[in-house]
């Protein structure tokens, strides 16, 4: 629910109390009523950021920022974050540290870590922020981290790049710095953890990998964690097994990935593998298995994601294009030479049929732009690596 905190600190506005109400009620009992009322509540939220600064609530205010960049990563809406953060940037440097001691019943200092995180995950797949942006920007998360405290959540951030350069020294110095904040998780456990599972499987440890997302899975985490299965999406089978095969494939681990689709992914029933809501990579396991059953349903969700890319990451819409040309490739050889949609940018003929590999070439183009784009301004990212790895994990693979 938004503003868990709210009730600790004393609002006299009214109208203040009225909005946070409004949002406290649209998002109690389940995180999908976030995505289910985003339009409502980014119009909440955006008059609460007004008023809150106009009131001078700073609590409240800067939970309000950190409020709106989780309902956007939500909506894959990275742009809104970028944006945000430039706010946050300039009204933090002037109001944060001489009105903490003014809120003393609440975690404000944390706020700090909070948002810097989903700065985060916006930044560090973002074309338009290149190296020199970036080292800045993690050194600031650092100094925030280390100041403010919950430092976990920067190594957490440091695994996760770590990830996308292939660096695995740089990943194993962030997991050892890691563990030795872990214990400040008082938030989820399975996510607080994810990307030092997921860094197993970068560094060759896939025994390790399986045991901690089997534990996961099956709830074997500290006692007092427990309460996160009533909520945590991320901990369920079919979602950790995405997990851990996406990471294969874009960490070039082929072997690996195969290893987890056959024991794992094969295993669960069709209903669970055909989900009407299922992303591209989803979709693509499906096609790899042989399998079109939803092809209709899977023509809708490629063009929503093209309609869709202006708001992603450029690494989230190069994986995202590379899924679709990998199965638009599969669909081919399966037989079906001509598919019926409206893909923006490409003739159609009356009927709208179009042939499936004018898709392939169609999907292969937007791909090598965005990673093309990315390799442009990130020095250690190879797209070429990631590209063949796709190709070698869906194209190539015998004996499934």
């Amino acid at each position: 629910m938004m503003f868990e905190k709210v009730k600790a600190v004393q609002i006299t506005s009214e109208e203040i109390m009225k909005l946070v109400g409004r949002a406290q009620k649209l998002t109690r009992g389940s995180y999908d009523l976030y995505d289910q009322n985003y339009k409502s509540l980014a119009s909440i939220l955006k008059k609460l950021l007004k008023i809150t600064k106009q009131e001078r609530e700073w609590y409240l205010y800067f939970d309000t920022i950190d409020e709106l960049m989780y309902l956007n990563h939500r909506d894959n809406n990275y742009a809104e974050i970028v944006k945000y953060a430039e706010v946050f940037y300039k009204d933090s440097a002037q109001y944060m540290d001489k009105e903490i001691p003014n809120y003393p019943n609440v975690p404000m200092a944390y706020l700090n870590v909070w948002i810097y995180d989903k700065i985060f995950d916006a930044y560090y797949q973002y074309c338009q922020i290149d190296d020199a942006k970036m080292d800045l920007f993690m050194k600031k998360f650092e100094e925030a981290a280390l100041k403010y405290g919950k430092t976990y959540v920067y190594y957490w951030g440091e695994l996760s790049l770590s990830m996308l350069y292939r660096d695995v020294d740089r990943a194993e110095e962030a997991a050892r710095n890691f563990l030795i904040y872990e214990k400040q998780i008082e938030s989820c456990y399975v996510c607080g953890h994810m990307p030092y599972l997921l860094h197993f499987l970068l560094v060759g440890q896939d025994q390790k990998a399986e045991e901690l997302m089997l534990d996961y899975i099956h709830k074997n985490i500290p006692k007092k964690s427990l309460w996160c299965y009533q909520y945590c999406q991320r901990a369920e089978p079919d979602s950790m097994y995405l997990s851990v095969m996406e990471v294969c494939v874009q960490c070039g681990k082929k072997e690996s990935f195969l290893y987890f689709y056959k024991k794992y992914w094969k295993e669960l029933p069709l209903e669970t593998k055909l989900d009407s809501d299922a992303d591209a990579f989803q979709r693509l396991l499906s096609a790899f298995d042989g399998c079109f059953d939803q092809l209709e349903n899977d023509l809708e969700q490629a063009v929503e994601d093209i309609d869709e890319e202006n708001k992603d990451t450029t690494v989230n819409n190069m994986d995202t294009f590379l899924e679709w040309w990998c199965y638009f490739i599969l669909l081919d050889r399966s037989g079906v030479h001509t598919v019926e949609a409206l893909f923006p940018g490409m003739e159609a003929d009356g009927t709208r049929q179009v042939p499936t590999q004018a898709v392939i070439h169609y999907m292969q183009e937007k791909a090598d732009t965005y990673g093309g784009k990315f390799a442009q301004v990130r020095r250690q990212f190879d797209y070429g690596f990631v590209k063949d790895s796709y190709q070698k994990c869906f194209l190539q693979s015998d004996g499934i």
